[in-house]
C-alpha cells in the first residue's frame, strides 16, 4: 500500500542558496513497521504514522557523505491523552526536549510542529542514528516525521538512507620518486551532464618538460561485493538512433504549409510531375552533430522510413538529398503499392554535414483519385554492425587481440599494429591485451588502447568475479583541450610481444614508449621516451577522462593531489599544481562501481631539481595568472597568438 515508505527519505527539497538539503525523514519505514504498531492517519503526510509506545524508543538510521552541520528544523507528532517530555538524540548528543502537550479535543489526528530544535552539532562521514524516546503514562505517541536540514549540496537520498556508502578521505599510496619533478598543473575543462555514457569530465595535464609518467588501475577503496557493469541510458536522449519524424499527414498536391519539430522542418511545394494525377514535393531541412562536438551523427549513413496508410494506387517517390558535398544528389527511385505501402533510402556515411543545414527532397507522384495519407517519414542512424575481433597472440602469460569496428568515429583516420613477431594488421580500431587469472583458467582484459589515444587499464578481478568493467580512461598523447571530445590520433603501434612495450606513432608526429606491467593488486602503464610535435605549453601531454551525473552515479568524484589534499571532481578549480593525482570515488556509485581509481604519477622531468626553471619563467607565470582570471577555453586562443 506504501511501497514508496519503504525507503528511508520519501522526498527532498533542494537549498542551493545555502548549499543544503532539506530532507524529509518518514517514520514510516519497513524496521519501524515490524517494531512498532502502524496507525491509518489521514492528516498525516503520507496517510499513516508510526506509534511510539511508552518505554520505547525509535530510531531511524542515516548516513553521510563528508563531515556536514545536521539541523533539525522540524518534528511532527500527534498525541491523543496526556502530555509527555519527548527526548531526540542523534547518536549520544541530545539535540533537544519538547513537550507532547495534551490535545484538547482527545484526537490522534491533529498534527503538531516543534520548529527547529536548539543544537546543530557537526557530525562525520559515516553512520548515525536518530533516536526518539519518551517515558510516561500516555498511551504514546504518533510519530509522522522528521525534517533534517544537510549542509552538504552533493548528498543524495540513497547515501542519506545509507543505501549507497562513502569513505573518508583515505590515504592513498603515493609511489616515491628518487628525484624532486617539475610540477605539472591539471585544468578543470568539465562541465555537467545527465547522462552516465557521456565522458563530461575532462581533466587535462601540462607540463612542457615530463619525461616519464606512469598510469596506475587499482580497484576502488571502498568495500563492494556487487558488481555493477550494464550500462545506463537513462538522462541520454541524444544517444537515440532517431533523429525526426512525421506522422499521419494527409497530402495533397496544393499543400504549401510548414511542419515544424525541434529537430527538423517539413515544407511542401507542388510537384514537377505533369503526368501524375497528384504531384507533390516534401522537402525536410535538419542539422546533425559531427566532430566538432564529438558525436557521429553527421559521419554515419542513414535510414529514411517512408510509409503511407490507406494507400490504392501505386506511388513513385523520387529521392535527392544536400549533404556536406557541393551540388543536389542524383535521384534515387522508389516504388510504393497498396500490398506494400513502406519503403526506405539510404545514405553512406559521411553524406551529412555538421556546419550547415541537410536537405532531403522527396518528389511524390501518383494517379491516385484519392487523396494519400503519409503515415510515417522519419530518419534514424543506420544500425552498427557488431565488431570484427581478431585474435593476434596467444601465448603462455598474454593474449592480444585487434578489433575492427564497423564505424570508427576519426575515420578516415586509423591504426596499424605491428607485432615483433612480423605481422601487421591495418584499419584497427582498437587492440586489446589480456592476462591470466590465477584462480581460474580463464584471461582477463587489462589494457585496451584506442586509435583515438584513449586507454583504459583493468586490475586483475578479484576472486569471485569474472570480469569488471572499465570507466575512466586516459588520452596518452597530446590533445586539443579546447574541443568538446578530445583525442591523440594514433597512426602506428609497435607492439613487443615478449616484454609487453608499445612504441606509438601519432598523426601530428609525436612519439612515444608504453610499457605494461600488470600484478594482482595493479595494472601500470609506463609512458617514456615521449616526443612531442606541438607545443607542450598549449597542448598537454594526457588527458583524464571519466563521467559524473551525481554522488552515487558517477565513475569519479574526487582527485587526490599528491597524497595531501583533495577536490571534487567538479569543483571549479581552474588549475592546481602537482606531481601526482588519484582520481577516485569516495561515494559507491551503481554504475560500474567496481571500475578502478586511476593514479597519474609524473616519474621524470627534464629539470629535476628543486627549484624548476619553469617555474620561474616569464611563460609559465603568465599561464598561471591568466587561469586563475578565465576559463582556459576562452583564453586558449589568445594564447596560441602569443608563441
Amino acid at each position: 500500500m506504501h511501497s514508496l515508505l519503504l525507503s528511508l527519505t520519501l522526498f527532498l527539497t533542494f537549498m542551493w542558496a545555502t548549499e543544503a538539503k532539506l530532507f524529509v525523514l518518514q517514520s514510516d519505514f519497513h524496521r519501524s513497521r515490524e517494531n512498532h504498531p502502524v496507525w491509518d492517519l489521514t492528516n498525516s503526510s503520507d496517510g499513516t504514522a508510526i506509534i511510539l509506545e511508552p518505554n520505547k524508543y525509535m530510531s531511524i538510521n542515516f548516513c553521510l557523505r563528508r563531515r556536514s552541520t545536521v539541523r533539525l528544523t522540524d518534528f511532527r507528532f500527534s498525541n491523543g491523552n496526556n502530555s509527555e517530555i519527548v527526548q531526540v538524540k542523534i547518536d549520544d548528543i541530545l539535540m533537544g526536549l519538547f513537550t507532547s502537550t495534551t490535545n484538547p479535543r482527545r484526537s490522534w489526528n491533529v498534527f503538531l510542529s516543534t520548529g527547529p530544535f536548539p543544537r546543530v552539532p557537526a557530525l562525520p562521514i559515516g553512520w548515525h542514528k536518530l533516536t526518539i524516546s519518551f517515558n510516561g503514562t500516555a498511551d504514546g505517541l504518533a510519530v509522522d516525521h522528521i525534517e533534517v536540514d544537510i549542509d552538504d549540496d552533493k548528498i543524495t537520498k540513497d547515501i542519506l538512507s545509507c543505501e549507497l556508502s562513502c569513505i573518508p578521505d583515505l590515504n592513498y599510496h603515493v609511489r616515491k620518486n628518487d628525484v624532486l619533478t617539475e610540477a605539472s598543473f591539471i585544468v578543470q575543462e568539465s562541465y555537467k551532464t545527465t547522462c552516465p555514457e557521456v565522458d563530461n569530465i575532462n581533466v587535462p595535464i601540462f607540463n612542457p618538460h615530463v619525461q616519464t609518467y606512469e598510469i596506475t588501475a587499482a580497484l576502488p577503496q571502498y568495500r563492494a561485493f556487487s558488481n555493477w557493469r550494464t550500462e545506463n541510458t537513462t538522462g541520454c536522449p541524444h544517444l537515440s538512433p532517431f533523429y525526426w519524424s512525421f506522422n499521419d499527414i494527409e497530402l495533397s498536391p496544393f499543400m504549401r504549409n510548414i511542419i515544424e519539430t525541434p529537430t527538423a522542418k517539413l515544407y511542401f511545394s507542388r510537384g514537377d510531375d505533369a503526368y501524375s494525377k497528384v504531384s507533390l514535393l516534401m522537402l525536410v531541412s535538419f542539422r546533425l552533430e559531427g566532430k566538432s562536438k564529438g558525436m557521429v551523427d553527421s559521419e554515419m549513413g542513414t535510414l529514411l522510413k517512408v510509409k503511407f496508410k490507406y494507400l490504392t494506387d501505386d506511388v513513385r517517390l523520387t529521392f535527392r538529398y544536400k549533404g556536406r558535398l557541393p551540388g543536389i544528389s542524383t535521384p534515387e527511385i522508389k516504388h510504393v503499392q497498396p500490398l506494400n505501402p513502406e519503403t526506405e533510402w539510404n545514405t553512406r556515411d559521411f553524406t551529412w554535414t555538421d556546419v550547415d543545414y541537410n536537405v532531403i527532397i522527396v518528389n511524390i507522384a501518383s494517379n491516385s483519385s484519392k487523396p494519400l495519407r503519409l503515415q510515417h517519414l522519419f530518419l534514424e542512424r543506420r544500425p552498427m554492425l557488431a565488431d570484427q575481433v581478431k585474435s593476434i597472440y596467444k601465448g603462455d602469460d598474454t593474449i592480444i587481440e585487434v578489433v575492427f569496428s564497423d564505424f570508427w568515429w576519426l575515420n578516415p583516420d586509423s591504426m596499424s599494429v605491428h607485432l615483433s613477431t612480423g605481422e601487421v594488421y591495418n584499419n584497427v580500431s582498437y587492440f586489446r591485451i589480456y592476462r591470466p587469472i590465477p584462480w581460474n583458467s580463464g584471461y582477463a582484459q587489462v589494457f585496451v588502447l584506442y586509435q583515438d589515444g584513449n586507454a583504459r587499464l583493468l586490475p586483475v578481478p578479484p576472486e569471485g568475479v569474472d570480469w569488471i568493467p572499465f570507466g575512466s580512461s586516459v588520452i596518452i598523447g597530446q590533445t586539443d583541450p579546447t574541443v568538446v571530445r578530445p583525442y591523440a590520433s594514433i597512426t602506428d603501434t609497435v607492439i613487443d610481444v615478449n616484454t609487453l612495450s608499445m612504441s606509438l606513432q601519432y598523426k601530428d608526429g609525436g612519439k612515444c614508449r608504453l610499457t605494461l606491467l600488470s600484478s594482482l593488486a595493479e595494472t601500470r602503464v609506463v609512458v617514456s621516451d615521449l616526443f612531442f610535435a606541438r607545443n607542450p605549453i598549449l597542448f598537454p601531454f594526457t588527458t583524464f577522462r571519466s563521467m559524473y551525473v551525481a554522488e552515487g552515479n558517477s565513475d569519479v568524484d574526487h582527485i587526490k593531489i599528491n597524497g595531501i589534499y583533495t577536490r571534487h571532481i567538479m569543483d571549479d578549480f581552474n588549475a592546481i599544481m602537482g606531481r601526482n593525482f588519484v582520481f577516485h570515488r569516495k561515494c559507491m556509485s551503481r554504475h560500474l562501481n567496481l571500475s578502478p581509481d586511476i593514479y597519474i604519477d609524473i616519474r621524470r622531468t627534464r629539470n629535476d631539481v628543486a627549484k624548476v626553471q619553469l617555474m620561474q619563467s616569464e611563460s609559465f607565470q603568465n599561464l598561471l595568472q591568466r587561469i586563475q582570471n578565465h576559463r582556459y577555453r576562452l583564453w586558449t586562443p589568445r594564447l596560441r597568438s602569443l608563441y
